[in-house]
């Protein structure tokens, strides 16, 4: 679709939408927020706000980010495109390059419908939000928050949240005891060190319900509650060693709340498959705004909704940790597709090692012998090519069916719609070369040595003395 024919065809649609019926979009992002509130059963943690906002919409059972690292999901979500279909599939690489042609972000068509387009923090909405785009043409938003609109004009309003990102932050007036938590995923140990850092990570999901909160108050102070479709979601799943940067449940598996007052029934569970990717396409289509065909992205709400039938996702390189991983999912079986298979899981990343206690505590472990199964094959030095769960009767993907001669079918068809559909997803990939991977793991060595010194710690530190150093911080 030419740009002249996309301006009349947003101009035609607009005509039948007076400004003050138009309803306002809010985009409320929660970095590294994975499903564990109150709503989807946590029973360790307090999300009144988002719990609240569940009762007043529809909670989404099986949504996932189509990346498992904040950049190139966040690159796919502006432009309703999957990270390969843009070339954004590297986590801030230094290569970068424009969108390909005819594929502008969806700021663009908010913006020739007549909407404000703002992007903001939750802590301070006199500050810009977080972007984190992987290519080169900007995003030219209005503004940062909605209050600096003309008077009756729509707005299409992101605010982002920086909870529940590491470095985790303690909630003073709801802690929560790693004693007691009951909710430490099943893909790993019950150990003190996991359960205390799983807390903390809670608490910071409490700090994220509480910047939810305050903007639906606002919302609702402002008089603008019913006539605005709040959506809130996280960039990608939990930031933890398992999830965050891979394609498994931990990684991908996001929160996903939509209220639309009068418009969509409080209080409902929906369980059909949405992608991230087809928040774009839906939010233009709840404003009046014709879906170019181009986009990976459907709509999954209102007249034009369609039913999903897979879930895809990508994996690149992140920091220094350089991989290809691609997963496809129809709700009771997943795909993965290692296509580095000899990259150990447990490669190199110095975000984690800086970051993640479970990264000295697993090396540790091992190196002592004291780490069972399932949880040290996790430390093998090569992957399987294919990696293939059922999710209802393996929900924590610990037992891998690829060779089991019972789900061949299963596997068979699966990596045929995969691999068949890389050819069109990847159509405008293209592979960081040796020289900028290289680049790459420079710059993460560099921030590991500089971060890790803040703490008087030497670059060159052992697991073992990592590992005290967490154990100190988190097990007093």
């Amino acid at each position: 679709m030419n740009k002249f024919i996309l301006t009349l065809s947003i101009v035609f649609n607009s005509l039948f939408l007076n400004a003050q019926e138009r309803p306002n979009i809010v985009w409320i992002n929660g970095d590294d927020l994975g499903a564990e509130l109150s709503c989807y059963g946590n029973p360790d943690v307090k999300t009144p706000n988002m719990d609240l906002l569940a009762t007043q919409g529809t909670r989404f059972t099986n949504a996932y980010s189509n990346a498992s690292v904040c950049s190139a999901s966040r690159s796919s979500m502006i432009t309703g495109m999957y990270p390969t279909a843009v070339n954004c599939q590297d986590h801030r690489t230094i290569n970068r390059t424009n969108l390909p042609d005819g594929i502008p972000n969806i700021v663009e068509y908010f913006q020739k419908a007549g909407y404000f387009c703002s992007n903001g923090s939750a802590k301070n909405m006199k500050q810009n939000g977080k972007k984190d785009y992987n290519f080169l043409d900007k995003v030219n938003y209005d503004g940062t928050d909605w209050k600096q609109r003309a008077e009756g004009q729509p707005f299409f309003a992101q605010v982002q949240i920086g909870d529940p990102h590491r470095t985790f932050h303690h909630d003073a007036e709801n802690p929560i005891d790693p004693k007691t938590v009951k909710s430490l995923p099943k893909c790993y140990p019950n150990h003190p060190l996991l359960k205390a850092d799983w807390a903390w990570y809670l608490e910071s999901v409490q700090h994220c319900d509480h910047y939810v909160g305050e903007i639906l108050k606002r919302l609702e102070d402002e008089g603008l509650a019913d006539n605005t479709i709040v959506i809130v979601f996280g960039d990608h799943g939990r930031p933890h060693l398992r999830d965050k940067q891979f394609l498994y449940e931990g990684g991908i598996k996001i929160p996903l709340i939509i209220r639309y007052p009068n418009k969509i029934k409080a209080n409902q569970v929906d369980d059909q498959l949405v992608s991230l990717v087809d928040v774009a396409a839906t939010s233009l289509n709840l404003a009046g705004i014709s879906v170019p065909d181009y986009m990976n992205g459907q709509v999954f709400l209102g007249e034009k909704a369609e039913k999903r039938e897979y879930i895809y996702a990508f994996r690149q390189r992140t920091g220094d940790a350089a991989d290809n991983i691609r997963s496809i999912c129809d709700g009771k079986f997943k795909l993965i597709w290692n296509r580095m298979p000899n990259t150990p899981w447990m490669q190199l990343s110095s975000y984690k090692k800086l970051q993640y206690p479970a990264f000295a505590l697993y090396h540790q472990l091992y190196k002592e012998g004291k780490l069972d199964d399932p949880y040290k094959k996790f430390m093998a030095p090569t992957r399987p090519k294919i990696e293939l769960f059922d999710l209802e009767k393996d929900p924590m993907e610990l037992n891998n069916l690829a060779s089991n001669k019972s789900y061949k079918s299963v596997k068979k068809k699966l990596f045929k719609k995969l691999s068949n559909n890389m050819k069109e997803f990847e159509r405008n990939m293209i592979p960081e070369s040796d020289e900028t991977i290289q680049q790459a793991k420079e710059s993460s060595a560099l921030y590991f040595k500089k971060a890790i010194e803040k703490r008087n710690l030497d670059e060159n530190i052992s697991n073992e003395d990592l590992l005290k150093y967490w154990e100190n911080l988190l097990l007093k």
